[in-house]
């Protein structure tokens, strides 16, 4: 794999929707069912930005590793891309076996697929959610 561009963007409306706050206890999460919705109606302008500042485009992107944050996420991201669930496949299982294991879940997709693929030189387009509805993205290449 050859990370060739990483974005970032920060969806400001979904800043109480996901976020993590400190207590006694240590960190609370909180995360609305609202941000499926913010991803179903922000993530394909999101994905074009990102892809636009790589020099990339959609038709470019033959494999797509998106955190599965949930069903529901899997879903948004599928509606606003006009994605098959089979091309989120991988994303799919990770969150069937494992679950949301917030930061690490990516790693894991990512593993599924490098395990997988057999085709050099097509691009790949990873993309994660954080806090404040932070999306984080990279273009890589398989080698």
């Amino acid at each position: 794999l050859s990370i060739d561009h990483f974005y970032a963007e920060i969806i400001p409306r979904g800043k109480k929707d996901m976020r993590w706050e400190l207590s006694s206890t240590g960190f609370l999460m909180t995360l609305s069912s609202y941000i499926p919705d913010l991803i179903k109606e922000d993530f394909g302008e999101f994905v074009d930005r990102a892809l636009y500042s790589s020099g990339k485009t959609r038709e470019e992107i033959k494999h797509w590793c998106i955190h599965p944050g949930g069903k529901k996420i899997l879903e948004s991201v599928c509606n606003s891309l006009s994605l098959v669930d089979t091309e989120l496949k991988e994303s799919a299982e990770v969150l069937e076996e494992y679950g949301n294991m917030s930061s690490p879940t990516i790693l894991f997709i990512l593993k599924n697929m490098m395990q997988k693929q057999e085709r050099s030189g097509e691009l790949l387009f990873t993309a994660a959610f954080g806090p404040g509805l932070t999306i984080e993205t990279f273009v890589a290449s398989i080698n």
